[in-house]
């Protein structure tokens, strides 16, 4: 008897070490540029931090690997007035305390947003709707302060809260210890070292393939490539193009490349005032920087220009408004007639959230100095101070600045950055304003987008920004993995498989 207790024993071990083993083949490590700033998803319009968020949360609507909407914890949706929205809501979706999904969910989501005090960054998306009305407990309707043709698209960025859960904890531990309806529950978050989470087995698109992943920060780029050479690392994010050759010779590794939604521009800070204030300096810094040859020698032809403050694959996009182009002596003139010809500026960069960032900002911060301008460079390495200095509005006369939102709403693009007292715009302009409202309450298309290329024609002009390029998203990724890059930056959990 001992000896079949023993025996019985021994394959218990055996079955415990294989299914251990099993686990751990389906565990994944993805490491990006920096870490997740809140895991209260309603804290952030960073997409790093959406994306990690993402597995957790749940949105109302989202978009296919097509970028086309479809229903998520919403399963319709309609119009039933000039500025009123129903939404039908899936049934029977928990969150991971057990607390169910439903019409007050929403509603609370939505009102925890807009409150004053609670200052979400992400107030500005959600700031055409009025109110919410509780149908019944799967029916809710969105009535909005004007006609609202982005509502769709703003649904994909409604992550659901669960309202009992943060009343009872409060807002501070619902961002160390989230809970969502999502595919994945929260495990443990180490501080710039790993956010952890695990497989929601009860979620209603049923298992996902991964059982556990480890979202690691890894700012550097040599140890993150270093990470996934060595299996440390799944998934890297922002491979640089330069090390392309090296990874194609190994063998556990391939290139996975997509033109992104993103969109890296040097903001220019006009709402400080002084020289920046005046047009003319900010086109002369447009035309004094050579940006096709910073993307060809840097990036090495890893990017598109952008001719105004939208990326080509967002709809509103007008490919026929003009670039800048090189011209250091244009750029003089316009100096010499704002009477800014002994002009010193610092620009600020952050290291290791886009690809070679610090390496492209210390390339215009160059050439500006060599065309007249002199131009220090101020790199932030951490990212969470990176991102204060923009929200107090305390950025450096100019910052690198990069733009991508899931939604892909052309008001998500322009009004954010642009609007006159927006969280991240440094940029204050009346007529600039009145067309972004015109636009984003125009129901009728063709005059909406005629609407948006106005008001990228008049942004070009003004060029509250050194006007940059569409990223080109570069990953590194595991040979083991099935999974393809979306276009718009996000990386789900979900559609990766073995």
């Amino acid at each position: 008897m001992p000896r079949m207790i023993r025996s019985l024993a021994i394959v218990l071990v055996l079955l415990a070490a294989a299914q251990a083993w099993a686990a751990g083949e389906r565990d994944v490590t993805i490491a990006q540029g920096i870490d997740a700033e809140f895991l209260d998803v309603q804290m952030t319009n960073n997409i790093v931090t959406l994306i990690i968020n993402g597995s957790i949360y749940d949105t109302l609507l989202t978009r296919d690997k097509s970028l086309a909407i479809q229903p998520r914890l919403a399963t319709s949706y309609k119009l039933v007035g000039d500025r009123m929205w129903e939404v039908k809501l899936r049934r029977g979706v928990q969150f991971h305390n057990g607390e169910p999904f439903d019409a007050e969910a929403v509603k609370f989501s939505v009102e925890r947003i807009q409150r004053p005090d609670f200052k979400s960054p992400q107030k500005g998306w959600f700031s055409t709707i009025e109110r919410v009305e509780i149908v019944d407990a799967a029916t809710v309707r969105f009535h909005t302060k004007v006609p609202d043709p982005a509502m769709p698209a703003r649904m994909t960025l409604m992550y659901q809260m669960a309202p009992k859960y943060v009343a009872q904890v409060g807002d501070a531990q619902a961002n160390l210890k989230p809970v969502g309806t999502g595919p994945f529950k929260f495990v443990e978050w180490q501080k710039n070292e790993r956010i952890v989470v695990e497989a929601n087995d009860a979620h209603w698109t049923g298992k996902p393939a991964i059982r556990r992943a480890t979202w690691r920060p890894i700012p550097e780029l040599g140890a993150r490539i270093a990470a996934l050479q060595t299996g440390q690392a799944d998934l890297i994010v922002n491979v640089p193009p330069d090390q392309l050759p090296m990874l194609a010779a190994t063998k556990s590794v391939r290139v996975e490349k997509i033109p992104s939604c993103r969109i890296i521009s040097f903001q220019i800070a006009q709402i400080k005032g002084g020289p920046l204030a005046d047009k003319r300096v900010r086109q002369a810094l447009n035309y004094a920087v050579d940006m096709q040859g910073i993307l060809d020698a840097v990036l090495l032809g890893n990017g598109k220009r952008i001719n105004s403050w939208m990326p080509p694959n967002v709809w509103g996009h007008d490919p026929s408004i003009p670039f800048y182009e090189y011209d250091p002596k244009k750029a003089k003139e316009l100096l010499a007639a704002a009477g800014q010809t002994n002009l010193t500026l610092t620009l600020q960069a952050p290291n290791g959230r886009w690809a070679m960032d610090k390496d492209i900002a210390q390339a215009v911060a160059g050439q500006l100095t060599e065309n007249g301008i002199k131009t220090n460079v101020k790199i932030i390495g951490e990212w969470g101070a990176y991102v204060r200095s923009i929200l107090d509005h305390k950025t450096e006369d100019i910052a690198m600045a990069g733009w991508c939102l899931p939604s892909l709403e052309p008001d998500h693009w322009v009004t954010p950055n642009l609007k006159t007292g927006e969280a991240v715009s440094q940029y204050s302009n009346p007529e600039v304003d009145k067309l972004m409202d015109q636009a984003r309450a125009e129901m009728n298309p063709d005059k909406r987008k005629q609407l948006y290329s106005q008001l990228l024609r008049v942004i070009r002009d003004e060029a509250p920004y050194i006007f940059g390029y569409q990223q080109m998203d570069i990953y590194g990724v595991n040979k083991r993995l099935k999974w393809t890059p979306r276009g718009d930056e996000s990386i789900r959990l979900t559609e990766i498989g073995f």
